[in-house]
């Protein structure tokens, strides 16, 4: 399997898990997991944004949304990730970006390293998400990629 569509199934996945956590919150409250889930929503927007060189300077990676708000974000961040995916190839994501962070701080990566940044980026926040909903007494859902497979694909004999 090729890079590109290595990462196109990851972000399938990461699309697949943070409806999850969506779909948990929307049934129970839970204040600071829903931050956390805002934070990594935002932050997977961001890169987006970062992909077409845009600046970043002063952004707010901790706003307060609702839990529909997280809904609708993921959804359209979700489609343009897949976007991105199936209109590109291998040598595409070599490609290099050029954006400013929150700091104002000047960098360049490949798509590749900024795609793979995001997904890594979003589990470690699912993991805390997963933590707090355990601290909240809250039962979390099951994300792991490996279930992820497995409900995609057919028992062995």
């Amino acid at each position: 399997m090729h890079t590109c569509e290595h990462l196109r199934q990851l972000f399938i996945y990461n699309d697949w898990a943070n409806r999850r956590l969506i779909t948990t919150l929307e049934e129970q409250e839970c204040p600071r997991a829903r931050e956390i889930l805002v934070h990594l929503l935002i932050t997977q927007q961001e890169y987006l944004e970062r992909l077409d060189g845009k600046d970043s300077t002063d952004l707010n990676f901790w706003p307060a949304l609702s839990i529909e708000e997280c809904s609708e974000l993921s959804d359209r961040t979700s489609e343009r990730y897949s976007e991105i995916l199936t209109s590109n190839d291998e040598s595409s994501l070599d490609r290099i970006a050029g954006y400013k962070t929150s700091e104002g701080l000047a960098y360049q990566n490949t798509f590749r390293e900024i795609l793979t940044h995001v997904l890594i980026h979003s589990s470690i926040h699912r993991g805390n998400i997963i933590l707090k909903l355990r601290e909240s007494g809250i039962d979390p859902p099951k994300i792991d990629y490996i279930i992820f497979l497995r409900e995609k694909s057919t028992p062995v004999d």
